[in-house]
């Protein structure tokens, strides 16, 4: 009953319902306002387009009859142009850094032409705004457009209600939520221009939706536009044209008919204001990372199991209680931490919520069911790690929990092991050592699961996985997974060397065969381990070893290379004999593509002439192959071999198979 009642309770606690999605924005929302301490940066000013601007009605009719500005700007609003063109002009002649326009000009308008030039004399010094309206994108008017330049921004904001997100670069229908087209033209935001402007250029590929970090809140310096036409303004209130030096000035509406204000997760802030905290994120990289939707789902989970495992170990009603607060506590206080020093965003709300109403549920549940079932499961998450292991335990817990013994199947078996490690391990801190590795496994299991394989085991820098043994798609279709986890794993490597930097590059052998193996539980009953053993196991241990010899990365049987037929080509590398076989095997090199490589076509007509006895014209051409290739280290093998048959001829009766004495 418990179980039911929790699974039922974890279905209905959906992360996007509107009830926990508005409560998990809000709990962010609190945790972001308690832990904000940074400021916006000390050169930003605002010149505002507020009230007193539009009327005018502090200033005296002698004040407005010395301005031109102030004459034009009594006209009405909207002003003529020639206003922004005389504002702009004082700010730089002030020493400002930037002046950004927070506003659209679209249509021509008086003024247009007075503006432009001065946007002509300065290109590198102002930011005009742009705006996303429906179906269509408002720039300014032609003129103000040519005259700017590359320093045209969208000013819309992508959300109605709070504002928490930015788009850096979009397109029409990215601003709708939608897919862009193909070939829809990706425009930059205000921001990202002037931040560009000012020395933090900002990725043009990206266009999704960032969660930026506002500065902690507090009064914006702020002027009145009308003010910068004043001149009786500096002299009485003591101040002088410096405020202005250095600074980034934003100027935009802060009057409330003209209706630029929203919500944020602080307080209701104007459009400007808001620009202002977007640019100052954008030169900080005051990024916000949010988990993605799987990360949810698994701390409903998480919080389910955890309540469920609280109920099989209460002791008494209150103790359970303690713990559940305990609980949710910790857990506020984990979306802290990761919100103060990885500025990402734990699902707070989902799991809380699961965590306490799952909590309280449970408490009149039948806990002795309860305690069977979890006891039952807990014993298999001690025995078996792997997580497709633990899905089959539960899924039929006949078939591998209960008893010892095995089964016979077709697997597919690989073989992975890290070259170089081991003596980079001596010189290596004992804590890199280990991250290091951790790293390396990390992903590769992330591609062994990718691929629909099993992890069986780790051996020091080592891995064995498998393909068919707990679920099969057929030996052709495990044949393909595992070659193709094997490219993939040849990619992780080399991405990892690249984050790794300086020393030697790590390389990895890897060892495929397909054949029938025992899959099934060794050990006792105290311990089992659900493995794979037989004779294609242990080939795949030898072939992955001769990876080293070869200088080939990736070696496979021939029963696999049957398999992988129009899959991906295959190169012939040698017929062997590994210690402890009597049959020989033919090794091969896979290698993607749909045509062979020619190189390999002249591989084999070299081996061909080593397989004859004609070593001193095998010799030759194995020398030519190794210079290049896909595999030159190969030729450089075989050549060394023709040139010790040429002093030591092999018996008459030799068929070209290689023997090897050692493992």
């Amino acid at each position: 009953m418990a179980v039911g009642t929790a699974v039922v309770l974890v279905l209905t606690v959906n992360p996007r319902t509107p009830f926990v999605s508005d409560l998990n924005l809000r709990l962010q929302d609190r945790l972001l306002r308690e832990t904000t301490r940074e400021p916006l940066p000390a050169d930003f000013l605002l010149v505002a387009l507020d009230d007193a601007s539009l009327s005018l009605d502090a200033l005296e009719p002698e004040e407005i009859a010395e301005s031109r500005a102030l004459q034009l700007m009594r006209e009405g609003f909207p002003w003529s142009r020639e206003v922004y063109a005389l504002a702009g002009r004082k700010l730089l002649e002030a020493g400002a850094k930037l002046v950004i326009f927070d506003m659209v000009y679209p249509g021509p308008k008086e003024g247009d032409e007075k503006f432009a030039e001065l946007l002509r004399e300065h290109p590198d010094r102002f930011v005009l705004g742009a705006q996303f309206d429906g179906e269509t994108y408002r720039k300014p008017t032609a003129v103000l457009a040519a005259a700017a330049g590359d320093g045209v921004g969208f000013a819309s904001l992508p959300e109605r209600n709070e504002i928490r997100h930015v788009l850096p670069y979009s397109t029409i229908s990215g601003f709708r939520g939608e897919v862009p087209w193909e070939g829809e033209t990706v425009e930059p935001a205000l921001t990202t221009v002037a931040a560009s402007r000012l020395g933090k250029p900002f990725p043009s590929e990206i266009t999704k939706p960032l969660r930026f970090r506002y500065s902690k809140p507090r009064e914006v310096p702020t002027i009145s536009l009308q003010e910068l036409f004043v001149p009786g303004y500096w002299k009485s209130r003591s101040r002088n044209w410096d405020i202005f030096r250095d600074r980034v000035v934003l100027i935009g509406a802060t009057a409330e008919g003209l209706k630029d204000y929203h919500l944020t997760p602080f307080r209701r802030l104007s459009g400007p204001e808001i620009q202002l905290h977007i640019l100052a994120a954008m030169l900080r990289d005051g990024w916000l990372k949010s988990s993605g939707p799987w990360v949810a789902v698994a701390s409903i989970l998480a919080a389910a199991v955890g309540v469920l495992l609280l109920a099989t170990l209460r002791r008494s009603p209150l103790w359970f209680l303690l713990w559940l607060v305990t609980g949710a506590l910790f857990w506020g206080l984990t979306c802290l931490v990761a919100l103060v020093f990885f500025s990402w965003f734990l699902p707070a709300a989902p799991p809380l919520v699961t965590w306490l109403v799952c909590g309280f549920l449970v408490l009149a549940c039948d806990a002795t069911l309860e305690r069977r079932e979890r006891a039952r499961l807990r014993g298999a998450l001690e025995r078996y790690v792997s997580k497709d292991m633990v899905k089959e335990l539960v899924d039929n817990p006949a078939s591998y929990l209960q008893t010892l013994g095995g089964q016979r199947k077709e697997i597919v078996t690989m073989f992975s092991d890290l070259q170089g490690f081991t003596a980079d391990s001596e010189t290596m801190d004992p804590g890199e050592m280990v991250a290091l590795l951790n790293e390396y496994f990390g992903d590769m299991v992330a591609v062994v699961f990718q691929k629909r394989g099993t992890l069986d085991k780790f051996m020091g820098d080592a891995l064995m996985a498998t393909w068919g043994a707990l679920e099969s798609g057929g030996p052709r279709e495990d044949a393909r997974h595992a070659v193709r986890a094997a490219f993939e794993m040849r990619t992780r490597l080399a991405a990892i060397n690249s984050r790794r930097g300086g020393g030697t590059p790590w390389q990895a052998g890897i060892g495929i065969t397909q054949g029938p193996v025992v899959f099934g539980n060794i050990g006792c009953q105290e311990k089992m381990d659900l493995t794979a053993i037989g004779d294609t196991v242990n080939l795949a241990a030898r072939i992955e070893g001769l990876t080293r010899i070869y200088v080939c990365d990736i070696l496979v049987d021939g029963r696999m290379a049957e398999s992988l037929r129009g899959e991906c080509q295959l190169l012939l590398v040698d017929v062997v004999r590994v210690k402890g076989r009597q049959k020989s095997e033919s090794l091969y090199f896979p290698y993607p593509g749909n045509e062979p490589d020619p190189w390999a076509d002249a591989f084999e007509e070299a081996r061909e002439k080593y397989r004859e006895g004609k070593f001193e014209e095998a010799a030759g051409a194995f020398d030519e192959l190794s210079r290049a290739g896909l595999a030159p280290g190969v030729s450089a093998l075989f050549r060394q071999r023709c040139e010790d048959f040429q002093a030591n001829p092999p018996p008459p009766d030799w068929s070209g198979v290689w023997d090897f004495a050692t493992k």
